[in-house]
This record gives C-alpha cells, structure tokens and sequence, in this order.
C-alpha cells in the first residue's frame, strides 16, 4: 500500500506536515520530471523552475491557501518552491508536446541536471526499436444508481503513467479547518489527484490532447482538481471547471455521493460536459463531445483510448444493475485485447522516460466515503481500502 499522509491546521503548516513526511518521494517526484523534461522540451530543472515560477500570479490570485501550501511543502521538504510549483503545473509546462518527442538538446540538459546535483534515477536505455510508449493513457468507469447493485454511487479509474512514478505515489489526507477534509491519491509534492471528500465529492481525471493546448497559460488541472475536492456540492465544482481556461486538454469526472455523475472536457477553447447514460459514465483519453473532438489532435498509432474506452462501457453496460466493488475490480483488472487493454502491463524493451503501465487502481465508494487502491498493477495486488 502507499505511505498514507495525514496534514491538518493552517495551509502553510499543513505543507511543512507534507514536506517533512514525504521529501525523500518528493526527491522521487523531481527526478521523474527533470528527466522527463529534459527529454520531452530539452530543458534542464533549473529552466522548467524559472517556467514554474510564472505559475505563481495566477496561483496566489485563483488558490492562495493552496499556494501557501505549496509554500510550506518546499521548506518541509528541503526543495525550492519553484520545484514544487513545477511539479504541480507540469501538465501545463509539457502541454502541447506531441507523444514520443525526444528533444534534439535532451542529452546536455540531462548533464546540466547531473552538474547541479539534481535528483536522477537510475535506469538502462531501451533494448530495441520499438514505437514509443503513450503518455497518460488512463481509464475511467463511474456508476450510480440504477446502474449500481445497492444505490451506491462509485468512481473507478486505472492511473496510466511512467512506472518509475509508483515510487512517488501516496494518499493524502487532508484536514482542513474551512473546508471538508479529503483524501487523494496523488505524486508526492502535488496537491491532489484523484480523491475525495467529506461532502460526497469525487474527482478522476484523464489526459485529452487538443491543437491550442500550451499556448497561453490556463488553469492547472492538479490545482483544479484540489479546488474541487474542496467543494461541498456539485454546482460549485461545475464553476470551479469553467472559472479559467484550461492551458492544457483533460477530461475531470466528478461523482456525488446524491448520485449525481458528470465528465468534464476541458481544453484552452471551452469545457465540455458528458452526462451519464442510465447511471453510467466512462471516459478514457479522447474527446467524446463534438465540439471538442472537432479541436482535438489526432490520436496517436500507440494509443489504446478507443479500445479501452469501448471495452469499459461494454463491462458497464454488461452489469448494469448490479455493479458494486467486484464488478469495478474486474474492470480495471481487464486484459481484453492485450497489450492494447485496460490493464496495462509495461513493455521492458522501452526506455523508462517512455515506458506507460497502470501505475495502479483507484475504486471510491462515495456512499461510505471510501477509496479502494491498489498500489500496483491492479491485477496484481489487492485493492486496501482506505476510509476517510
């Protein structure tokens, strides 16, 4: 199971809680994305800071407590605050790079990282030729009643992403005096991921592509998505989607434990919303809505969106009426049409910065404020509950 963190008080000591129990996974984080930035726009962590810190504006204007947090992260964790800002915006710094990009300087910003003693992990080049991996390709599958076998309403996703990042992930528990308290699975050093909180409010997110993504600076998802766990009901969540637009194309679905679902398309042009059909709402990493598919950037040869979004909404429609935690299980444990499936398992002959699997699974029981995560391949370890 992941390290479980527990934060509480004022923001800033809330981030000196975080800091000082995670700096060792954050030193994870920030070897992760030096690497990949290197790779991806040939920068070196010392640029991808001075980026970062362009972020820090908007931050202290749209989410000062969470700014402050980040604040208190950095002096827990012995970092920068522009490593942390970095960490939490790097969706944004990296929008708009097509998959499989190896910049042409990524070899000289890899050794300015090695000269300033930047955190680096060890690892082996790729063994062959083989097509690049794909980035972030996630799946989710939510339920609500009539769908679900006791009225239960649930959350479920497969996370998608380097392999190298496991080392990184903890669940978060976060108490906070003026809000309901959360708890999110996320990468140490960031503010939130997939989660949920006191009041009934659910959040997964899944990576789109679109033509205008990283060409203005927008609203960072990772933020958002704390943003939204911080909501006590759905209409303030929804406002919280469309307060800014977005610097890079991702898709937010969000649960509520009254058995309200919505998917949120999110791309710097507009937000999207996909309601359920009968209870049920799937989503993987391609625009389902026509106005945002009309802007999105072609899907490329390695990914498996369509397959794995198809697959999920069969397995739904398969058990509507009685899907409950077996049935989210099986469908995030699913093999169907291997390698291209659900399930995802990591190809060894890939180099690391490319190489995607099913980081893990996440399962949210909203009705019993109840997330289910297996810190694996979810077809290899069970899925531990964890209850906020």
């Amino acid at each position: 199971m992941f390290p479980l963190i527990t934060i509480s008080g004022e923001p800033y000591e809330r981030g000196l809680q975080y800091g000082a129990a995670a700096a060792s996974l954050i030193r994870h984080s920030i070897a992760s994305y030096a690497r990949l930035f290197a790779h991806r726009r040939g920068m070196d962590w010392e640029a991808v800071q001075c980026e970062a810190l362009t972020y820090e504006p908007l931050l202290r204007e749209i989410a000062p407590n969470v700014l402050a947090e980040m604040q208190g992260i950095a002096v827990g964790a012995g970092r920068t605050l522009a490593e942390i800002i970095a960490l939490n915006v790097r969706t944004e710094l990296l929008a708009g790079i097509g998959v499989g990009v190896h910049h042409p300087d990524a070899a000289l910003a890899l050794s300015r990282n090695r000269a300033a003693g930047v955190p680096e992990h060890t690892e082996s080049a790729a063994t062959s030729d083989l097509p690049v991996g794909d980035d972030g390709e996630c799946t989710t599958a939510a339920a609500a009643p009539p769908a679900t076998v006791h009225d239960e309403v649930w959350l479920a996703q497969t996370w998608d992403w380097q392999g190298d990042q496991r080392a990184a992930c903890i669940v978060l528990r976060i108490d906070d005096p003026r809000f309901p308290s959360i708890l999110t699975l996320t990468e140490a050093g960031m503010v939130a991921k997939i989660g949920l909180n006191q009041a009934g409010i659910a959040v997964g997110l899944n990576l789109l592509r679109s033509t205008t993504d990283g060409q203005r600076q927008g609203m960072p998802v990772h933020v958002l998505l704390r943003l939204m766990l911080q909501a006590t009901d759905v209409m303030t969540a929804r406002r919280l989607a469309k307060q800014i637009p977005a610097g890079g194309s991702s898709c937010i679905t969000l649960a509520s434990a009254d058995g309200q679902l919505l998917a949120f398309e999110l791309t710097p042009t507009g937000v999207a919303e996909l309601l359920p059909h009968e209870g049920l709402l799937a989503h993987a990493n391609h625009c389902l809505d026509a106005t945002t598919a009309a802007g999105e950037c072609a899907l490329e040869p390695t990914s498996t969106s369509r397959e794995r979004y198809g697959r999920a909404w069969t397995l739904l429609q398969e058990s509507a009426g009685r899907i409950g935690l077996d049935v989210l299980q099986a469908i995030l444990r699913d093999h169907e049409g291997a390698p291209r499936c659900i399930c995802r398992h990591p190809d060894p002959r890939i180099a690391a910065v490319d190489r995607n699997e099913s980081v893990c699974g996440v399962i949210i029981d909203l009705s019993h404020r109840t997330m289910h995560v297996a810190a694996h391949i979810p077809c290899q370890v069970p899925f531990v509950p964890v209850t906020l």
